[in-house]
C-alpha cells in the first residue's frame, strides 16, 4: 500500500488540509502569533543608548546586555484566573499592558550604578530603572515634593497619562549616604484584571527620578497555589528523568553496548561523529545568547571571570552532552540493527547509495508531511483539553521569545531541534523498542515486549516534558502520549530517519515561531536560513 500513487497522493491532502486547519486556528489557541514584534535586537540596543545619553542615566561607559522577555507570572495568572487565553489575547493587542518586553541593561565592571531600559515589542519606550549606590549622598525631599517630580517627570518623558491612575501606596527609605529614596505606586481603578490590578511604580532618588515599571499586582494566594502546581509538575518530570536513567542509559546504553561491543556488533566511529557536531552545536549556542548571558552578571566580579565562566560552560556542554550523545548513538543504532535488520541503516542513511532511493525519499518525505498532521492535533487538543476537561497549558510554554535577542536566531532554532529529534529519537524510542525487541527474541513473546516498551517510552517520554508549567500536572503527560506513540509507531516500523526528520522539524516550528511573527529589519535572512537548513534532509536526497 504504502507504494500506490494514491496512497501518498491521500496522505499529502490529509497533511495539507491538517496544516490549513492548524493555521486557521493556531492564534486562538497560542495567541503569541498576535504579537506585534516590529523592534530588533540592534534597535533595542540603540534606542536604549539614545534614551540613556539623553536622560543622563548611568553608569559611564556602559556596557549593554539585551534580552527579549516574557512576564510568565502574568501570563500564567491571566490565562488561569482572569478570563482564560481570550483575555490574555486581548492583553497583547492591547495598550494597558506588555507581558513581552525587551530589556537593555546598562552596566559597567565594579559599578553599582546601572540601568535597566525596557521598550514594547513595537518599539515604544515601556520603563526603566535606575540603580543607586546606597552610599550615594543626595536629596532628603518630603513626600510631596517627591510625588510632584515623579508626576512631573512622567508628563514631560513618557507617553503616558497619569491622570487614569490613582495613588495607592507611598513609602520611603533613608540610605546610608543621607538620601531619602521615595518609592510611589499607582493604580488603574477602572481596569481590573480579575482579582489582580494595573499598577505603576514610580521611584524618586534623592532629587532624581530612577524607575518607572509597569506591572500587575498579582494576588498572593494565586503565587502559593502556582507554586504548588510547579512543584507538582517538576515532581512528575524527576520521576521520568530517573527512569530515563535508569532503564535506558544505565540498561539500555551501558549494559546493551556492554553485550553488543563483547559480539562486536557496535559501530561507533559515525556515531562519535554525529554527537561531536550535534554536542558543538550546542556549545555555539552558548557563543550564540552571549547577549543574554550578561543579564546575569555580577559587577562585582571581573567580566574576564565571568566571560571564562561562561566559555568553561561551554566547553563543559560540549563534553558532556557529546559523551551522553555518543553513548545514545551507538546504543541506538547498534540495538537497532541487531532487532531489526529490515531498517534502513541509520549511518549508511546518506551514503551515495542509500540516499537517493525511493524508500528513502518517502521516508524523509513522510517525515515533512506528518507535521501539519502533528500540529492540528496540538491544536485540537488544546481546544478540546481547554473548553471541555478544564485544563491549562500556557500558550507560549513551547516557544521561547528570547530567540529573538541571540546574535543568530537560525542557529538556536536548529541546534535545539537538532539535538531533540537525533537524541530523543534515538534515546526515548529506539534504545527501548529495539532492546525490548532483542529480550522478547530471547525469552519469547517478542511482541508483548515490544508493546510495554511502546507504552512505557510514551509515559517516560511524556513525563520528561511534565516541568512545563500545566495544571492538571500530568496534562503535558497525557498530551504527549499519542505523538510517542506515533514516533514509537514510525520508528517500529521504518526505522529512525522519518521519527527523526519529523521530530526536528516539528521542533523547529515550535522555537522559530517568534522569527516568522516578528516583523523586524532583516527577519527574512533568519526566517530563508531556518527553512533551507530544516529541509536539508530532503536536499540530500535530491
Amino acid at each position: 500500500m504504502l507504494r500506490k500513487p494514491w496512497f501518498w497522493a491521500v496522505f499529502t491532502l490529509v497533511s495539507a488540509l491538517s496544516t490549513v486547519w492548524a493555521a486557521r486556528h493556531f492564534a486562538e489557541a497560542f495567541p503569541i502569533v498576535t504579537l506585534d514584534v516590529t523592534m530588533d535586537r540592534a534597535a533595542a540596543l540603540e534606542a536604549a543608548e539614545g534614551l540613556a545619553g539623553d536622560r543622563g542615566w548611568g553608569p559611564d561607559g556602559a556596557r549593554q546586555a539585551v534580552q527579549f522577555s516574557l512576564d510568565g507570572e502574568v501570563q500564567s495568572f491571566v490565562e488561569l484566573e482572569a478570563g482564560g487565553k481570550p483575555a490574555y489575547s486581548e492583553m497583547l493587542s492591547g495598550d494597558l499592558y506588555s507581558p513581552y518586553t525587551w530589556v537593555v541593561r546598562h552596566f559597567s565592571e565594579g559599578e553599582v550604578n546601572e540601568t535597566t531600559i525596557r521598550f514594547a515589542p513595537d518599539g515604544e519606550p515601556y520603563g526603566f530603572r535606575e540603580k543607586m549606590p546606597e552610599d550615594e549622598p543626595g536629596a532628603s525631599l518630603d513626600a510631596e515634593a517627591a510625588r510632584a517630580l515623579a508626576e512631573a517627570a512622567v508628563s514631560d518623558g513618557w507617553d503616558l497619562d497619569l491622570g487614569e491612575y490613582e495613588l495607592v501606596e507611598s513609602s520611603y527609605e533613608v540610605r546610608p549616604g543621607g538620601r531619602t529614596d521615595h518609592t510611589l505606586v499607582y493604580e488603574r481603578p477602572d481596569e481590573p484584571i480579575g482579582e489582580g490590578r494595573y499598577r505603576l511604580r514610580l521611584t524618586v532618588s534623592g532629587d532624581r527620578f530612577t524607575e518607572l515599571t509597569h506591572f500587575i499586582k498579582i494576588p498572593e494566594a494565586f503565587s502559593r497555589r502556582y507554586e504548588e502546581m510547579r512543584s507538582a509538575n517538576n515532581g512528575i518530570a524527576a520521576g521520568a528523568g530517573f527512569a530515563m536513567v535508569i532503564l535506558y542509559l544505565a540498561g539500555g546504553c551501558v549494559f546493551g553496548l556492554f553485550y553488543l561491543m563483547r559480539k562486536r556488533w557496535v559501530i561507533w566511529k559515525p556515531a562519535v561523529k554525529w554527537a561531536v557536531f550535534i554536542a558543538s552545536l550546542q556549545a555555539l549556542m552558548v557563543i550564540n545568547q552571549w547577549p543574554l548571558l550578561w543579564m546575569g552578571y555580577d559587577t562585582a566580579m571581573s567580566q574576564t571571570t565571568f566571560a571564562l565562566q561562561q566559555i568553561a560552560a561551554a566547553i563543559g556542554q560540549l563534553v558532556g552532552m557529546g559523551a551522553i550523545l555518543a553513548l545514545s548513538f551507538m546504543a541506538a543504532e547498534s540495538l537497532g540493527r541487531r532487532a531489526f535488520p529490515h531498517h534502513v541503516q541509520l549511518w549508511r542513511t546518506w551514503s551515495g547509495e542509500v540516499a537517493p532511493t525511493r524508500t528513502l525519499l518517502g521516508h524523509t518525505i513522510a517525515g515533512y508531511l506528518l507535521i501539519g498532521i502533528f500540529f492540528a492535533y496540538e491544536v485540537w487538543l488544546y481546544f478540546f483539553a481547554g473548553n471541555t476537561l478544564g485544563w491549562w497549558t500556557p500558550s507560549g510554554a513551547l516557544t521561547d521569545p528570547n530567540v529573538l535577542a541571540n546574535f543568530f536566531p537560525w542557529l538556536t532554532s536548529i541546534a535545539i531541534s537538532l539535538q531533540a529529534g537525533f537524541w530523543e529519537e534515538c534515546l526515548f524510542r529506539a534504545v527501548p523498542i529495539a532492546g525490548a525487541a532483542l529480550l522478547g527474541r530471547r525469552f519469547g513473546k517478542p511482541w508483548l515486549w515490544i508493546t510495554a516498551a511502546m507504552v512505557v517510552q510514551a509515559v517516560i517520554f511524556g513525563g520528561g516534558h511534565a516541568n512545563y508549567p500545566a495544571q492538571p500536572a500530568y496534562a503535558r503527560l497525557v498530551e504527549l502520549i499519542i505523538p510517542a506513540l506515533g514516533f514509537g509507531g514510525l520508528y517500529l516500523l521504518f526505522g529512525l530517519v522519518p521519527a527523526i526528520v519529523l521530530h526536528f522539524a516539528f521542533d523547529v516550528v515550535w522555537i522559530a515561531l517568534p522569527l516568522f511573527t516578528a516583523d523586524t529589519p532583516g527577519i527574512w535572512v533568519d526566517r530563508s536560513i531556518v527553512i533551507l537548513l530544516t529541509l536539508v534532509p530532503l536536499w540530500v536526497v535530491f
